[in-house]
């Protein structure tokens, strides 16, 4: 019998697909048909950003406990002038919570400023190697808040808000923009001790659970409960997840609402993925011992910060989106209540050489232009003494910098008062620093939003409506 063959103009696509090749068209279809479910499903597919992003990724460079602002970047020449006096009677007035009963005497800084680079940035002798990139440098002097405990301002300078349980600028970020690497996490932790704050610090907040924080591990196994079961084969763990996630899947459609489960499927194939490339990305071995070297790897007193920066360097290439490092967590750290000269002096020699390596490396390989970084503390300093050579915290007026994606280079924006107690020109809020973060990424800080407990919440929203620091853009 002659085979019997239908109009074709009666085929519909999908027939076409089905019938062609035996079938083989089908399986095409039904791949491409896959990823597009698996994408719906995914909360971390990366985002079509609202805007042009001008970073496509961050790194946070955290000094816990409060650098001193007139010992690092912000030179007051009348310290030395007045030192031993109390602040001038004009200084009560100003409303602050620290000087309506001190009578602290002022302390002179024992720092060397030098103006560094072509465009001249103040910049202390603490500091040997960041004067090569100052000209990279956009120092803001003339960061504020109101938060005078450890506790509450690491909240805000992370989240926005000084009540914990609000989620950090890198949940925020995860939030916005989805996650570029399918192996590897989009927001990192590397922290050399605990937090006067804890992990709510580095918190996912009231987001879902998928765009917490990873924490990643300079010693033994870089991420925890990550290694591969030794009582299994990979063929047969692929497949005991895909029979858990195909039961996970069932269950949460079942349920009709968005709820932690999703986070668990998304990390449950992150995690499988993982075990090869987390070990990977954090394999120093082979990098040259000229780039160890750059970033201070040769060195006792640089090494941990140092390895901190070179892996935040891999991790960035490799799509991650927000690394967020610390210095100075488990002991006294920037937290200067005493020994202020000598611990800053200890710090900007553990943080010096690393920092300037980063930028020097990322610059060289091409990532500078896309690669946003963020230096910075919870709060300043005193500029009047707490016992004979301490400075008490001061979140007045404090400087922190940004280089690299989007940042014009060789900038000062902003100043404090002549003994650099409190923003007086053009004063900078938490706020405005978080907005212009999420704008050089490419997202709308007023449009990412998050609806929770009635409310359509943001980061930016506290205390009054944020801005975009352009002066400092390039």
């Amino acid at each position: 019998m002659a085979p019997h063959f239908q109009d074709s103009r009666a085929f519909s696509r999908r027939e076409f697909l089905n019938k062609a090749g035996m079938g083989i068209g089908s399986l095409a279809l039904l791949d491409l048909m896959s990823r597009e479910a698996r994408a719906a499903i995914n909360p971390l597919a990366p985002a079509v950003t609202p805007l042009a992003p001008r970073a496509r990724a961050v790194i946070s460079l955290f000094m816990h406990g409060g650098p001193s602002q007139v010992d690092t970047f912000d030179p007051k020449p009348l310290l030395a002038k007045y030192a031993g006096q109390t602040l001038p009677p004009s200084f009560a007035g100003l409303n602050l919570e620290f000087t309506k009963t001190s009578t602290a005497t002022i302390l002179a800084s024992q720092r060397t400023f030098r103006k560094c680079g072509q465009s001249g940035i103040g910049m202390s002798d603490i500091f040997e190697h960041l004067p090569r990139v100052a000209d990279e440098l956009a120092v803001v002097r003339s960061c504020y808040h109101t938060d005078f405990n450890h506790a509450p301002a690491l909240y805000m300078a992370h989240s926005g808000s000084r009540l914990m349980g609000r989620p950090s600028l890198g949940a925020w970020a995860m939030y916005g923009l989805g996650s570029a690497s399918e192996n590897l996490p989009g927001y990192v932790v590397m922290r050399d001790g605990p937090l006067k704050g804890g992990p709510m610090t580095y918190g996912h907040g009231f987001l879902p659970a998928v765009y917490s924080a990873t924490e990643m591990r300079m010693a033994g196994a870089p991420i925890l409960y990550l290694d591969k079961p030794d009582t299994i084969s990979g063929s047969d763990q692929r497949r005991l997840l895909d029979f858990s996630q195909q039961l996970n899947r069932q269950y949460l459609a079942a349920q009709n609402e968005d709820n932690n489960l999703s986070a668990r499927i998304a990390a449950s194939e992150l995690a499988y993925r993982m075990q090869s490339a987390a070990p990977e990305a954090v394999d120093l071995s082979k990098e040259p011992e000229s780039v160890k070297s750059l970033y201070g790897l040769d060195d006792d007193i640089t090494r941990p910060f140092g390895t901190q920066c070179l892996n935040a360097r891999r991790l960035v290439e490799r799509g991650v989106r927000f690394v967020q490092l610390y210095h100075g967590g488990g002991g006294d750290g920037w937290d200067t209540h005493g020994g202020n000269d000598a611990k800053h002096l200890r710090n900007g020699r553990q943080i010096d050489k690393p920092i300037a390596g980063l930028i020097t490396d990322l610059k060289a390989r091409g990532l500078l232009d896309s690669t946003l970084i963020l230096w910075g503390g919870e709060f300043g300093r005193t500029p009047t003494s707490e016992g004979s050579d301490g400075r008490d915290h001061s979140p007045y007026g404090y400087s922190v910098w940004m280089a690299g994606g989007g940042i014009k280079g060789g900038t000062v924006f902003g100043a404090t008062d002549d003994f650099g107690f409190k923003a007086v020109e053009n004063p900078v809020q938490v706020r405005d620093l978080h907005a212009t973060i999420l704008h050089l990424l490419g997202l709308q800080p007023d449009k990412l939003t998050y609806y929770f407990q009635g409310v359509q919440q943001r980061l930016t929203q506290i205390d009054g409506e944020s801005r975009i620091i352009k002066e400092i853009l390039a």
